[in-house]
This record gives structure tokens, sequence and C-alpha cells, in this order.
């Protein structure tokens, strides 16, 4: 049902890169099936000109920041590099504006802090996607209705394989990255770790390994943590899984299941369920298991955008507050210590 008023909430967005402009896209989207919401301007240094950004998704693509907050926006979207998310997020709280921030919350927890201290209630929300594939998304709403019976473990493994032209980026630089794949991508673990599990997360141990792109920052990490209920949670994170590697596992006394993939170069996301012991029912166990989503994934940021300003109610999850975001940095931070990053 087409849904009409007269007054559009407008959204401006900082930084028009593969996150940038998936949120821009997602706008578009939404004001498309009559949404009341547009895209108000667009500002990115490095864009400034690009003539086949302005015209894929007919937007106004501003010239400074100063022109992008003379547009009045209600939201600011913020997608830019680690190190200066920071100051432009603080700058659109303080100009009074409702900010959603990519992943993480700053680098540390130093400046994790510095935000939420800078936001009011219900000011500052931060893009943890994740959350919102749809395979994750039934996985979670399976797990919290109990259909795995007790739930003994959790695996969860995501593996960049990167290119050789990353060493240009700052996504390979201490000081500006903030580290290295511990805290992105791992952040996103992180945070589905502490979802599945609550709050009370003991970190067991692990390790990590530098040996490749040599920059001072961990590659790969391995993480062994559990919950307060007892569950074990195996988290690997890397940035030299030359197979680009999504894998969600819960294993519990009755069922389990699987999410696979992430859309693009992971391959397709599927979430399939088995049953203890089901290759009684079949002719082994693979055959008796049930593939419950295939998704490509591509929604994912419509999903997130579209709880943010207008709920969802038929979601199992909702979009990162300052507040829980604070509790993935906090989680990062105990993490950086146990393996004496």
């Amino acid at each position: 049902m087409e849904i009409k008023t007269n007054r559009k909430m407008k959204i401006a967005i900082i930084g028009a890169g593969l996150i940038g402009e998936s949120r821009i896209k997602a706008v578009k989207q939404l004001e498309n099936e009559g949404r009341a919401v547009n895209v108000s301007a667009v500002y990115d240094p490095a864009k400034l000109n690009d003539e086949k950004l302005r015209s894929k998704y007919d937007i106004n693509l501003v010239n400074s920041i100063d022109d992008l907050y003379q547009t009045e926006p209600n939201w600011v979207f913020i997608a830019l590099p680690h190190d200066i998310a920071v100051d432009a997020t603080i700058d659109a709280l303080k100009r009074g504006k409702k900010v959603l921030v990519e992943k993480p919350m700053g680098r540390n927890m130093v400046e994790a802090n510095k935000l939420l201290s800078n936001a009011t209630n219900d000011q500052l929300f931060v893009g943890f996607n994740y959350r919102f594939f749809d395979g994750i998304s039934k996985a979670l709403s399976d797990f919290k209705e109990k259909k795995f019976g007790n739930v003994i473990s959790i695996n969860v493994v995501l593996g960049h394989g990167s290119d050789p032209n990353i060493t240009k980026t700052w996504k390979l630089d201490p000081d500006k990255a903030g580290g290295g794949c511990l805290i992105d991508p791992g952040i996103h673990l992180l945070d589905l770790i502490r979802i599945f599990a609550g709050d009370e997360i003991e970190i067991l141990g692990g390790s990590y390994w530098d040996g490749f792109w040599k920059t001072g920052i961990e590659e790969e990490a391995h993480l062994l943590l559990k919950s307060k209920e007892g569950i074990l949670f195996n988290m690997q994170v890397s940035i030299v899984k030359w197979c680009s590697t999504f894998r969600l596992e819960i294993n519990g006394s009755d069922k389990y299941g699987i999410v696979e993939g992430r859309g693009r170069s992971y391959g397709l996301q599927t979430y399939t369920i088995g049953e203890r012991w089901g290759w009684l029912k079949g002719r082994n166990q693979k055959d008796s298991e049930e593939r419950i989503i295939e998704s490509d994934g591509d929604n994912v940021f419509y999903k997130e955008t579209r709880s943010l300003l207008f709920g969802d109610e038929n979601n199992i999850t909702h979009v990162c507050t300052a507040e829980e975001a604070l509790k993935n940095m906090r989680l990062l931070e105990e993490s950086r210590k146990i393996l004496r990053i």
C-alpha cells in the first residue's frame, strides 16, 4: 500500500563508498515505495564531481559539509573510514541531528565513550548490518524460540580474501583502522555473539596471527568464549582467508542450524536446519536437512535502514543502539587484552 504524506524525512549521507552507496540505494528504494523520505544531500570529498554517481541515483552531490547541512536533514548517515568518522559524527550530533554511523563505534573505548557522551537519548545508532541478513535473523529467531533444544555451542567464521591493492588503503593501517581483523570485520561477529549470549560473556582464550601483510595489525584471530548459560562460542575472523567465507553454526541438543554465505563473493546465504540423528529418517544426515532460507543478501541495508527510520515489528532484531555498540567495543577491548594485541 502506498504511503503518502506532504512532509518527507530528509537524509544526508557523508561518504559514498561501497557502504555509503548502499545507504543511498536503500533510502531511494524506500522513497520509491512511497515512504516519506528522501536523500537531501551526499558529500564525499573523493567524489565531488562524480557525475556517474550523481546520475545513477539522481542525488544532490554537494561540495562541502556546509552545503550538506544547508539542506536541513533530519538524519545524517556517516560512512567514513574509522579515523575520521568520529569527528564527523560528533559534529552531526552537536548540530542536533539524529545519526547513523557505520560500525564499529570509534577505534577504541576512549572514542566510543566520547561519541556516547555527545549523544542524547535515541540520537545515535551504529550500523551493524549482519543482524539483518535473512538467514542470520531467522536463526536468531529460532534460537530465541528454543527450536534447537539446549544450545551446546555456536561457531562463527568470517574470512575476507582482500586483494593486492588493500595495501594502498587505510584498512591495513593500525592507526587509521584502529587495529586489524578483530575490529574490522570482527566487530560484526562480536555483535552477533553478544546478541546470542547476552551481555555476560567470559573470554576463555584465543590467539592471533600476523605474518602476511606485516603492517602491525592482527590478520587472523581465534577466540573461545562462554555465555552465562554455558554456551561455548568459537569465533574465527581473518583478512587472509583467500576464499571469502561466512559460516554460523548453532549446535543444540535436538537440532542444529547452519547459516552459510553472505552474498556477493561469499555466495548466496543459506540457512539449513538438521535434526539429531536425522539420518534415521533418510539415506544420510545431509538428505535429512531442511533448507529454510536462500538469499542473495542484497536487501540487508534496505532492511536495516527501513527499521531505523520506520520500525519493523516483523523483524526479530533492531538497529544497534549506541549503548549496545559500546558493549561491543568493551567486548573488543577485553578480547584484545586476552590476545595481548
